[in-house]
């Protein structure tokens, strides 16, 4: 195997992008080659160090780096698949160009392929075999779907919020116009800038149901594709595929249950947990689902972190449960809770 075929097959592995029959070939090149099997442990190694993590790295320098300090120690210019062979080589100029050519395109691939998803998605969440309430860094609100996963950016809410959904959530984005949000599911994204929506990712397709606000959906499986502006009360369902246009896009009105509640997000009110949330963010479920305002007279009470769940318990019920955890006094006057 030839340097740049490992290079090529190293980034694919390294980006998730390899193929079966791909890695078998990696995999027996590490074990012909004392020297690729050097370069890809240090780069794994690399790759995988709490450093790399914990601050942006100049990756093509440190494959440049790895790969000269280990090929002067072998002293070889070229390396061959059978690494019996010491013969030395004359490299022309040119091939010498077309080598660092082939490594920096071999890190384009790993720059845009891998470093943007682990860098980008930095913080994940996953719902076990409940449903699961949190409230992420901006404020936004997000109801998980039981065996749902979200990852989203390092410092959420501050320039950039971008969200990969796997399964189903409900936001409640929190109105920030000058950052807009992103999730990301199935290749597909839905842009807003603060609303109420529903994601169903768990097939192939695609569900957005806009309870309140305004989003734009776009199909990025195809760069020709339209984005399509989805108002209150309306769901869309991307069908699974290659996106070539309209058609593709399936736009309907959002039916409510006899209870009136919206029938794609229904399962909200199942049982929901939520683990260590803020007193404040607790708050925040609690208006929502009881149609109530909740104000805090002591900051401290609304710093204050819980964790259990809730199903069909009343106000008062949540209320007394949480007092169970840490004390305080509570006043309901009408649609207004004042958290003493």
């Amino acid at each position: 195997m030839t340097k740049k075929s490992f290079l090529h097959l190293l980034t694919k592995e390294i980006s998730e992008t390899i193929s079966p029959d791909e890695q078998k070939l990696l995999n027996e090149s590490r074990k012909e080659n004392r020297v690729f099997d050097q370069v890809y442990t240090e780069m794994h190694r690399f790759m995988q160090s709490d450093n790399r993590q914990k601050q942006p790295v100049d990756v093509e320098a440190k494959l440049n780096e790895v790969w000269n300090r280990i090929n002067a120690v072998h002293d070889e210019n070229v390396i061959t698949l059978n690494n019996t062979e010491k013969r030395k080589r004359i490299v022309p100029i040119w091939a010498r160009v077309a080598a660092s050519i082939a490594i920096i395109l071999g890190l384009g691939l790993l720059t845009y392929k891998y470093l943007p998803q682990q860098q980008l998605y930095a913080q994940t969440i996953e719902a076990g075999n409940e449903n699961l309430y949190t409230v992420l860094d901006d404020g936004t609100q997000v109801w998980l779907s039981k065996n749902s996963k979200l990852s989203y950016n390092k410092d959420f809410g501050k320039d950039k919020r971008a969200i990969k959904l796997t399964g189903e959530a409900f936001f409640d984005v929190a109105h920030r116009p000058e950052v807009p949000l992103t999730v990301t599911a199935n290749e597909v994204d839905i842009t807003v800038k603060g609303t109420a929506f529903n994601v169903n990712a768990e097939q192939p397709d695609v569900e957005v149901a806009l309870i309140r606000g305004l989003v734009a959906v776009k199909d990025t499986r195809q760069k020709n594709a339209d984005e399509i502006l989805l108002h209150p009360n309306q769901k869309m369902t991307v069908k699974a595929g290659q996106a070539t246009s309209k058609s593709n896009y399936v736009v309907s009105d959002i039916q409510k249950t006899e209870s009136n509640l919206v029938a794609e997000i229904e399962w909200i009110n199942d049982l929901l947990v939520f683990n260590k949330q803020r007193f404040a963010d607790v708050a925040k479920l609690m208006e929502s689902r009881f149609d109530v305002r909740i104000t805090f007279h002591n900051s401290a009470i609304a710093e204050q972190r819980f964790t259990g769940s809730i199903k069909d318990e009343s106000l008062t019920q949540m209320l007394d449960a949480l007092k169970q955890s840490y004390p305080f006094e509570y006043e309901i006057n009408g649609e207004n809770i004042i958290i003493k």
